[in-house]
């Protein structure tokens, strides 16, 4: 079988991480480089591809089956837009836009130009989240009643030195940390209709959020929290409990709970709780914990796997524009709550795209 000609356009960390991918995988190969910044060539040159500053001079140079867009946010949605107008399906790095209004567009061109549009929502592909929804949506647990999500962490002073990670609307862990954690919950336990959140600025006194804390309201009725702050000395956080990414300082430990009518589930290390069969319920009796086996791997890799299969057309996108849309959705309801202090609904952020650019 050929393999799938692949275009990186932006040559940043994830791009990188992206590129090198590629680059050791059997059923793609890397055509191309795009990066604005001249430095970025080092890179390209060290993968032996082409590099590029314009994304017009790759895809009309190269013509790519397919791209990854790992931009920065901004960018995401002209980028992919210049993509599809070729008929090229791409990846699109989270989030999908910096608001709902952008991701709109990109699920309109991706509909008009008949290509499709994976957002690198890259966690659903976790063997981990894939169990761990098995379980839930399943009914092992029983009926869902709710979910407790705890990331916290010590982000370092020179994090802080890029002015993007400092101000909106780009910056601060709602965006950049948080969207992974919404889009998990939403894989998991389905959609939100509504959220009430906090934010606070307390520690570091910038123009974005060191510490949020939310509540949310599912459709089935389940309750849920996120409590997340980056700027403390902490071991729960999935990037540090799953191992994910080897630069976190890695815990095992769990960072969140599913709790449910027949059972309880502790996640990442997937320790399910319940009464033994034929034993009565109730608070005075035992209960007993089973670990569930899963075989680890890399998301990232496997994710790669299944945009190859896109590009081929064997596949639909797990989490296409419309889907990552929602996630944003959500994303920017959970803004207006913490700026209004008043609950907010995910949908109206979608509802009328054209009224929602200014509320993320």
């Amino acid at each position: 079988m050929r393999k799938i000609r692949l275009a990186v356009i932006g040559a940043g960390a994830m791009g990188t991480r992206h590129a090198e991918l590629i680059c050791r995988h059997e059923a793609c190969s890397l055509v191309g480089l795009v990066d604005a910044d001249p430095e970025r060539r080092m890179v390209a040159e060290r993968l032996g591809v082409p590099f590029r500053a314009s994304v017009d001079a790759l895809l009309d140079q190269e013509r790519p089956d397919g791209a990854i867009v790992a931009t920065p946010n901004t960018q995401h949605v002209p980028v992919a837009e210049s993509c599809l107008r070729r008929s090229v399906p791409v990846l699109v790095e989270k989030p999908v836009a910096d608001t709902p209004a952008q991701a709109w567009h990109l699920v309109e061109a991706a509909r008009s130009r008949r290509t499709p549009v994976l957002v690198g929502h890259h966690r659903r592909h976790n063997p981990l989240i894939c169990q761990a929804r098995r379980l839930v949506r399943e009914g092992a647990l029983g009926q869902l009643v709710g979910v407790s999500a705890l990331w916290a962490l010590c982000k370092p002073d020179e994090y802080f030195v890029e002015a993007w990670r400092r101000q909106r609307p780009g910056g601060g862990p709602l965006l950049i940390n948080l969207i992974h954690e919404l889009d998990s919950l939403r894989f998991l336990c389905g959609e939100v209709s509504q959220v009430h959140a906090y934010a606070s600025a307390a520690v570091r006194g910038l123009e974005v959020e060191d510490s949020l804390c939310i509540s949310l309201r599912f459709d089935s009725g389940a309750l849920g929290t996120v409590l997340a702050s980056d700027t403390t000395p902490a071991a729960w956080s999935y990037e540090a409990n799953t191992g994910e990414n080897p630069v976190y300082f890695h815990a095992a430990e769990n960072c969140y709970h599913f709790l449910g009518t027949e059972g309880s589930l502790a996640f990442p290390r997937l320790e399910l709780w319940r009464y033994p069969p034929g034993t009565p319920r109730g608070w005075q009796h035992g209960l007993e914990k089973r670990a569930v086996e899963v075989t680890p791997a890399d998301p990232l890799r496997l994710q790669l796997d299944h945009f190859c299969r896109v590009v081929r057309g064997e596949d639909e996108p797990l989490v296409d524009a419309l889907d990552g849309a929602r996630t944003l959705a959500l994303a920017a309801a959970v803004r207006e709550s913490a700026d209004t202090g008043q609950p907010a609904d995910p949908a109206a952020h979608l509802a009328d795209p054209s009224t929602a650019s200014n509320r993320l």
